[in-house]
């Protein structure tokens, strides 16, 4: 269904591939080292295709870059989302993490030069087919 989806939307992209689907450990590992349970959407789209090299994030990206911005102290709310998508220019996309986990399928994204210490996410979609099909429909 996610793999259709892309391609559909992609047909004649020179640089979206989506990789080979992630494995059930590779997720489970992402899931453990950000301590955050990943959304249906997320982890069943990581099992279809880990990633698609230009946009979607594959779960070793999702760990280096969630792991390496959670390192910056400057950087204060940054570990109160997890981050899924980047548009390779320093914005990232991905869901609100709340005491109680990802509750909500919106996404947000990081504009990395409008944003100040404070990491300030605004609301870009609904849901993560919709974050992918705003992308590339050049609406986003």
């Amino acid at each position: 269904m996610w793999k259709e989806f892309l391609i559909g939307l992609t047909p004649d992209h020179p640089y979206v591939k989506p990789n080979a689907p992630a494995s059930i450990e590779h997720v489970q590992e992402v899931e453990i080292k950000l301590q955050v349970i990943l959304p249906d959407d997320i982890k069943e789209l990581l099992l279809e295709f880990n990633g698609d090299n230009y946009f979607i994030l594959s779960t070793q990206e999702i760990l280096e870059n969630n792991l390496s911005l959670r390192g910056y102290e400057e950087f204060e709310n940054i570990d109160h989302y997890l981050l899924v998508a980047s548009n390779g220019c320093g914005d990232y996309y991905g869901y609100e993490i709340t005491e109680d986990g990802i509750k909500d399928e919106s996404i947000y994204r990081w504009d990395h030069e409008e944003s100040d210490v404070n990491c300030n996410f605004i609301k870009v979609a609904n849901n993560l087919k919709e974050l992918i099909e705003l992308y590339y429909t050049g609406k986003l």
